[in-house]
């Protein structure tokens, strides 16, 4: 599996995780969510930069 598709099945079980905590607690699930999807945002872009190789001096 890449990391990629291992990441994103880690950060699903911890939303559902999340929101089942959160049940009842509406306004929370939905800063929750909007938290953990920005979280998200970052690490898939941190594991792209890991896989893919620098070429000629780009970062």
């Amino acid at each position: 599996m890449t990391a990629k598709v291992l990441v994103t099945i880690i950060w699903a079980a911890v939303l559902i995780g999340v929101n089942k905590l959160l049940s009842g607690v509406e306004w929370a699930q939905f800063v929750a969510t909007f938290v953990l999807a920005a979280a998200y945002a970052l690490l898939i872009d941190k594991v792209n930069k890991r896989q893919r190789p620098v070429r000629g001096g780009e970062n």
